[in-house]
Protein backbone atom coordinates (compact mmCIF):
# COMPACT_ATOMS: atom_id res chain seq x y z
CA UNK A 1 0.00 0.00 0.00
CA UNK A 2 1.34 3.40 -0.98
CA UNK A 3 0.64 6.59 0.95
CA UNK A 4 -1.68 7.57 -1.90
CA UNK A 5 -3.67 4.37 -1.24
CA UNK A 6 -3.96 5.23 2.45
CA UNK A 7 -5.06 8.80 1.72
CA UNK A 8 -7.55 7.69 -0.94
CA UNK A 9 -10.00 6.71 1.79
CA UNK A 10 -12.78 9.00 2.86
CA UNK A 11 -12.18 8.63 6.60
CA UNK A 12 -9.09 7.92 8.70
CA UNK A 13 -8.83 7.54 12.48
CA UNK A 14 -5.52 7.82 14.32
CA UNK A 15 -5.67 5.90 17.60
CA UNK A 16 -3.18 4.94 20.30
CA UNK A 17 -2.09 5.30 23.89
CA UNK A 18 -1.75 8.84 25.23
CA UNK A 19 1.65 10.40 24.57
CA UNK A 20 2.68 8.24 21.60
CA UNK A 21 2.23 10.98 19.00
CA UNK A 22 -1.22 10.61 17.47
CA UNK A 23 -1.56 14.36 16.92
CA UNK A 24 1.78 14.63 15.13
CA UNK A 25 0.90 11.70 12.88
CA UNK A 26 -2.54 13.20 12.23
CA UNK A 27 -1.06 16.53 11.15
CA UNK A 28 1.67 14.89 9.06
CA UNK A 29 -0.93 12.83 7.17
CA UNK A 30 -3.16 15.88 6.70
CA UNK A 31 -0.28 17.95 5.30
CA UNK A 32 0.60 15.16 2.88
CA UNK A 33 -3.02 14.97 1.75
CA UNK A 34 -3.36 18.73 1.11
CA UNK A 35 -0.01 18.69 -0.67
CA UNK A 36 -1.65 16.26 -3.10
CA UNK A 37 -4.52 18.69 -3.70
CA UNK A 38 -7.12 17.13 -1.38
CA UNK A 39 -9.52 19.10 0.79
CA UNK A 40 -8.99 17.76 4.31
CA UNK A 41 -11.04 18.12 7.47
CA UNK A 42 -9.22 17.19 10.69
CA UNK A 43 -11.35 16.43 13.73
CA UNK A 44 -10.68 16.01 17.42
CA UNK A 45 -13.14 15.43 20.22
CA UNK A 46 -13.99 18.35 22.45
CA UNK A 47 -11.52 18.66 25.29
CA UNK A 48 -7.72 18.90 25.01
CA UNK A 49 -7.61 20.91 21.75
CA UNK A 50 -4.06 19.67 21.10
CA UNK A 51 -4.78 19.26 17.39
CA UNK A 52 -6.10 22.81 17.15
CA UNK A 53 -2.93 24.18 18.75
CA UNK A 54 -0.75 22.11 16.42
CA UNK A 55 -2.54 23.47 13.36
CA UNK A 56 -2.28 27.03 14.67
CA UNK A 57 1.49 26.55 14.95
CA UNK A 58 1.65 25.50 11.29
CA UNK A 59 -0.46 28.43 10.15
CA UNK A 60 1.75 30.87 12.10
CA UNK A 61 5.04 29.32 10.95
CA UNK A 62 7.50 31.55 9.12
CA UNK A 63 7.38 29.18 6.14
CA UNK A 64 3.87 27.64 6.19
CA UNK A 65 3.30 24.34 4.46
CA UNK A 66 1.62 24.56 1.04
CA UNK A 67 -2.08 23.80 0.87
CA UNK A 68 -3.12 24.97 4.34
CA UNK A 69 -6.06 26.78 2.75
CA UNK A 70 -7.47 23.31 1.95
CA UNK A 71 -7.14 22.16 5.57
CA UNK A 72 -9.98 22.82 8.03
CA UNK A 73 -10.50 21.91 11.66
CA UNK A 74 -13.49 20.79 13.71
CA UNK A 75 -13.94 19.90 17.39
CA UNK A 76 -16.76 17.40 17.83
CA UNK A 77 -18.80 17.28 21.04
CA UNK A 78 -21.43 14.58 21.46
CA UNK A 79 -23.98 16.84 23.12
CA UNK A 80 -23.63 19.52 20.45
CA UNK A 81 -23.78 16.84 17.73
CA UNK A 82 -27.11 15.66 19.15
CA UNK A 83 -28.44 19.23 19.07
CA UNK A 84 -27.31 19.63 15.45
CA UNK A 85 -29.05 16.40 14.54
CA UNK A 86 -32.29 17.53 16.17
CA UNK A 87 -32.03 20.88 14.38
CA UNK A 88 -31.88 18.99 11.10
CA UNK A 89 -34.97 16.88 11.70
CA UNK A 90 -37.04 19.38 13.76
CA UNK A 91 -37.32 22.65 11.80
CA UNK A 92 -39.40 24.47 14.44
CA UNK A 93 -36.88 26.62 16.34
CA UNK A 94 -39.19 27.47 19.24
CA UNK A 95 -39.84 23.78 19.88
CA UNK A 96 -36.14 23.03 19.73
CA UNK A 97 -35.32 25.73 22.28
CA UNK A 98 -37.96 24.32 24.61
CA UNK A 99 -36.46 20.83 24.26
CA UNK A 100 -32.86 21.95 24.80
CA UNK A 101 -33.75 24.02 27.87
CA UNK A 102 -35.78 21.32 29.57
CA UNK A 103 -34.39 19.57 32.65
CA UNK A 104 -35.59 16.22 31.29
CA UNK A 105 -33.53 16.64 28.11
CA UNK A 106 -30.42 17.67 30.07
CA UNK A 107 -30.79 14.66 32.37
CA UNK A 108 -31.34 12.34 29.41
CA UNK A 109 -28.19 13.51 27.62
CA UNK A 110 -26.12 13.17 30.79
CA UNK A 111 -27.51 9.78 31.84
CA UNK A 112 -28.05 7.90 28.57
CA UNK A 113 -25.13 5.45 28.27
CA UNK A 114 -23.07 6.01 25.15
CA UNK A 115 -25.42 8.59 23.63
CA UNK A 116 -22.81 11.35 23.31
CA UNK A 117 -20.27 8.93 21.86
CA UNK A 118 -22.81 7.64 19.34
CA UNK A 119 -23.78 11.16 18.26
CA UNK A 120 -20.12 12.20 17.97
CA UNK A 121 -19.43 9.27 15.63
CA UNK A 122 -22.64 10.13 13.77
CA UNK A 123 -21.35 13.67 13.27
CA UNK A 124 -18.09 12.31 11.89
CA UNK A 125 -20.10 10.03 9.57
CA UNK A 126 -22.04 13.04 8.31
CA UNK A 127 -18.89 15.08 7.64
CA UNK A 128 -17.27 12.15 5.80
CA UNK A 129 -20.40 11.67 3.70
CA UNK A 130 -21.20 15.28 2.85
CA UNK A 131 -20.29 14.55 -0.76
CA UNK A 132 -23.26 12.16 -0.82
CA UNK A 133 -25.56 14.20 1.43
CA UNK A 134 -27.78 15.59 -1.34
CA UNK A 135 -31.22 14.14 -0.79
CA UNK A 136 -30.50 13.18 2.81
CA UNK A 137 -33.30 14.56 5.04
CA UNK A 138 -30.69 15.78 7.51
CA UNK A 139 -29.07 17.88 4.82
CA UNK A 140 -32.32 19.68 4.03
CA UNK A 141 -32.01 21.78 7.19
CA UNK A 142 -28.25 21.46 7.36
CA UNK A 143 -25.45 23.96 7.07
CA UNK A 144 -25.58 25.47 3.59
CA UNK A 145 -22.60 27.69 4.36
CA UNK A 146 -20.23 24.88 5.32
CA UNK A 147 -18.38 25.24 2.04
CA UNK A 148 -17.05 22.46 -0.19
CA UNK A 149 -17.22 18.97 1.22
CA UNK A 150 -13.89 17.42 2.31
CA UNK A 151 -12.21 14.74 0.23
CA UNK A 152 -10.74 13.23 3.39
CA UNK A 153 -11.64 13.39 7.07
CA UNK A 154 -8.90 12.52 9.59
CA UNK A 155 -9.94 12.03 13.21
CA UNK A 156 -7.37 12.46 15.98
CA UNK A 157 -9.09 10.05 18.37
CA UNK A 158 -8.66 10.17 22.17
CA UNK A 159 -6.50 7.72 24.14
CA UNK A 160 -6.94 4.00 23.59
CA UNK A 161 -9.84 3.01 25.84
CA UNK A 162 -11.92 6.05 24.98
CA UNK A 163 -11.25 5.61 21.25
CA UNK A 164 -12.53 2.04 21.33
CA UNK A 165 -15.54 3.20 23.34
CA UNK A 166 -16.42 5.68 20.58
CA UNK A 167 -15.86 3.15 17.80
CA UNK A 168 -17.87 0.43 19.57
CA UNK A 169 -20.98 2.56 20.00
CA UNK A 170 -22.49 2.16 16.50
CA UNK A 171 -22.33 -1.64 16.82
CA UNK A 172 -23.72 -1.52 20.36
CA UNK A 173 -26.60 0.72 19.26
CA UNK A 174 -27.27 -1.47 16.22
CA UNK A 175 -27.58 -4.53 18.46
CA UNK A 176 -29.54 -2.78 21.22
CA UNK A 177 -32.18 -1.35 18.87
CA UNK A 178 -33.23 -4.05 16.37
CA UNK A 179 -35.63 -1.67 14.58
CA UNK A 180 -36.34 2.03 14.32
CA UNK A 181 -34.43 5.27 13.83
CA UNK A 182 -31.42 4.46 16.04
CA UNK A 183 -31.00 1.08 14.33
CA UNK A 184 -31.04 2.67 10.88
CA UNK A 185 -28.60 5.42 11.86
CA UNK A 186 -26.20 2.93 13.46
CA UNK A 187 -26.40 0.74 10.37
CA UNK A 188 -25.45 3.67 8.14
CA UNK A 189 -22.47 4.54 10.32
CA UNK A 190 -21.33 0.90 10.47
CA UNK A 191 -21.52 0.60 6.69
CA UNK A 192 -18.89 3.35 6.43
CA UNK A 193 -16.68 2.25 9.34
CA UNK A 194 -16.47 -1.35 8.15
CA UNK A 195 -15.75 -0.56 4.50
CA UNK A 196 -11.93 -0.78 4.19
CA UNK A 197 -12.01 1.09 0.89
CA UNK A 198 -13.55 4.12 2.63
CA UNK A 199 -12.35 3.94 6.25
CA UNK A 200 -8.96 3.15 7.74
CA UNK A 201 -7.55 3.16 11.25
CA UNK A 202 -3.92 4.23 11.71
CA UNK A 203 -2.66 2.82 15.01
CA UNK A 204 0.17 4.82 16.60
CA UNK A 205 2.55 3.35 19.20
CA UNK A 206 6.06 3.57 20.56
CA UNK A 207 8.40 0.59 20.87
CA UNK A 208 8.34 0.18 24.64
CA UNK A 209 6.69 -2.51 26.74
CA UNK A 210 3.54 -0.80 28.07
CA UNK A 211 2.65 1.10 24.86
CA UNK A 212 3.32 -2.05 22.80
CA UNK A 213 1.08 -4.11 25.10
CA UNK A 214 -1.67 -1.52 24.79
CA UNK A 215 -1.24 -1.43 21.02
CA UNK A 216 -1.77 -5.19 20.85
CA UNK A 217 -4.98 -4.66 22.84
CA UNK A 218 -6.07 -1.95 20.36
CA UNK A 219 -5.48 -4.28 17.41
CA UNK A 220 -7.53 -7.01 19.09
CA UNK A 221 -10.24 -4.50 20.04
CA UNK A 222 -10.55 -3.20 16.48
CA UNK A 223 -10.83 -6.73 15.14
CA UNK A 224 -13.53 -7.46 17.70
CA UNK A 225 -15.74 -4.68 16.32
CA UNK A 226 -15.06 -5.46 12.70
CA UNK A 227 -12.73 -2.55 11.89
CA UNK A 228 -9.52 -2.99 9.92
CA UNK A 229 -6.41 -1.04 10.76
CA UNK A 230 -4.78 0.32 7.61
CA UNK A 231 -1.31 1.00 9.02
CA UNK A 232 0.72 0.83 12.22
CA UNK A 233 3.04 3.74 13.02
CA UNK A 234 5.77 3.04 15.59
CA UNK A 235 7.06 6.36 16.82
CA UNK A 236 10.30 7.55 18.49
CA UNK A 237 12.39 4.56 17.38
CA UNK A 238 16.05 4.79 18.37
CA UNK A 239 18.70 3.63 15.88
CA UNK A 240 22.05 2.19 16.98
CA UNK A 241 24.80 4.66 16.01
CA UNK A 242 27.27 1.84 15.28
CA UNK A 243 27.65 -1.93 15.32
CA UNK A 244 28.28 -3.86 18.55
CA UNK A 245 31.85 -4.61 17.38
CA UNK A 246 32.51 -0.91 16.81
CA UNK A 247 30.99 -0.04 20.18
CA UNK A 248 33.20 -2.61 21.95
CA UNK A 249 36.27 -1.06 20.32
CA UNK A 250 35.19 2.42 21.45
CA UNK A 251 34.63 1.16 25.01
CA UNK A 252 38.13 -0.33 25.16
CA UNK A 253 39.63 2.90 23.88
CA UNK A 254 37.64 4.96 26.41
CA UNK A 255 38.89 2.71 29.24
CA UNK A 256 42.49 3.56 28.36
CA UNK A 257 41.94 7.28 28.93
CA UNK A 258 43.82 8.30 32.08
CA UNK A 259 41.98 10.34 34.77
CA UNK A 260 44.08 13.45 34.19
CA UNK A 261 43.73 13.09 30.45
CA UNK A 262 39.96 12.62 30.86
CA UNK A 263 39.75 16.11 32.32
CA UNK A 264 40.95 17.57 29.03
CA UNK A 265 38.14 18.79 26.83
CA UNK A 266 38.77 16.49 23.83
CA UNK A 267 39.20 13.36 25.94
CA UNK A 268 36.17 14.21 28.09
CA UNK A 269 34.08 14.72 24.97
CA UNK A 270 35.22 11.34 23.59
CA UNK A 271 34.36 9.47 26.81
CA UNK A 272 30.94 11.13 27.00
CA UNK A 273 30.25 10.34 23.34
CA UNK A 274 30.96 6.66 24.00
CA UNK A 275 28.55 6.69 26.95
CA UNK A 276 25.82 8.24 24.80
CA UNK A 277 26.50 5.67 22.05
CA UNK A 278 26.06 2.90 24.65
CA UNK A 279 22.79 4.45 25.82
CA UNK A 280 21.44 4.86 22.30
CA UNK A 281 22.43 1.31 21.37
CA UNK A 282 20.63 0.06 24.48
CA UNK A 283 17.45 1.89 23.50
CA UNK A 284 17.79 0.55 19.94
CA UNK A 285 17.90 -3.03 21.27
CA UNK A 286 14.84 -2.45 23.46
CA UNK A 287 12.95 -0.85 20.59
CA UNK A 288 13.87 -3.64 18.17
CA UNK A 289 12.39 -6.24 20.54
CA UNK A 290 9.04 -4.47 20.73
CA UNK A 291 8.98 -3.58 17.02
CA UNK A 292 9.31 -7.31 16.29
CA UNK A 293 6.34 -8.03 18.60
CA UNK A 294 4.21 -5.41 16.88
CA UNK A 295 5.19 -6.48 13.36
CA UNK A 296 4.26 -10.07 14.19
CA UNK A 297 0.77 -8.94 15.25
CA UNK A 298 -0.22 -7.18 12.01
CA UNK A 299 -0.33 -7.70 8.28
CA UNK A 300 -0.67 -3.95 7.65
CA UNK A 301 2.24 -1.69 6.69
CA UNK A 302 4.44 -0.78 9.68
CA UNK A 303 5.96 2.71 9.74
CA UNK A 304 8.99 3.24 11.96
CA UNK A 305 9.53 6.90 12.80
CA UNK A 306 12.91 7.80 14.33
CA UNK A 307 13.38 9.62 17.59
CA UNK A 308 14.06 13.21 16.58
CA UNK A 309 16.70 14.93 18.69
CA UNK A 310 16.00 18.66 18.66
CA UNK A 311 15.67 21.50 21.13
CA UNK A 312 12.11 22.29 20.08
CA UNK A 313 9.78 20.01 18.12
CA UNK A 314 7.73 22.12 15.73
CA UNK A 315 6.17 22.45 12.26
CA UNK A 316 9.44 21.82 10.40
CA UNK A 317 9.92 18.47 12.14
CA UNK A 318 6.29 17.45 11.51
CA UNK A 319 6.68 18.20 7.80
CA UNK A 320 9.85 16.12 7.72
CA UNK A 321 7.94 13.22 9.29
CA UNK A 322 5.39 13.52 6.49
CA UNK A 323 8.18 13.36 3.92
CA UNK A 324 9.65 10.27 5.58
CA UNK A 325 6.26 8.55 5.68
CA UNK A 326 5.73 9.34 2.02
CA UNK A 327 9.13 8.01 0.97
CA UNK A 328 8.93 4.79 2.97
CA UNK A 329 5.37 3.99 1.92
CA UNK A 330 6.38 4.41 -1.71
CA UNK A 331 9.45 2.21 -1.21
CA UNK A 332 7.40 -0.61 0.28
CA UNK A 333 4.19 -0.29 -1.77
CA UNK A 334 5.10 -3.28 -3.94
CA UNK A 335 5.75 -5.54 -0.95
CA UNK A 336 3.16 -8.11 0.13
CA UNK A 337 3.80 -7.28 3.79
CA UNK A 338 5.54 -3.89 4.03
CA UNK A 339 7.97 -3.23 6.82
CA UNK A 340 9.79 -0.22 8.27
CA UNK A 341 8.14 2.92 6.88
CA UNK A 342 10.10 5.88 8.21
CA UNK A 343 10.63 7.49 11.63
CA UNK A 344 9.82 10.66 13.85
CA UNK A 345 9.06 11.98 17.28
CA UNK A 346 5.51 12.98 18.19
CA UNK A 347 4.38 16.09 20.00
Amino acid sequence: MSLADLLSRRLLFTVGKGGVGRTTVTVALALEAVRRGKRVLVIEFEGARGLERALDAHRQARDPAPGLDRLTYLAVDGKRALEEYLEMIIPVRRLLRTIFDSAIYQYFVAAAPGLKELMAIGKIWYEANRADAEGDPRAANGNADDGPHPDLVIVDAPATGHSLQYLRMPQAAHEAFPVGLVHREAERVLSLLRDPSKTGVVVVSIAEEMPANETLEILAGLEGIGLQHAALVVNQVHAAPCSEEELDALRREAETVEPLEAAASDAALFVEAVRRAEEESGWARINATHVARLEAATRAPVALLPYVFCEEFGPEQVREIGRVLRARFEETSASAKPRGVGRGRAS
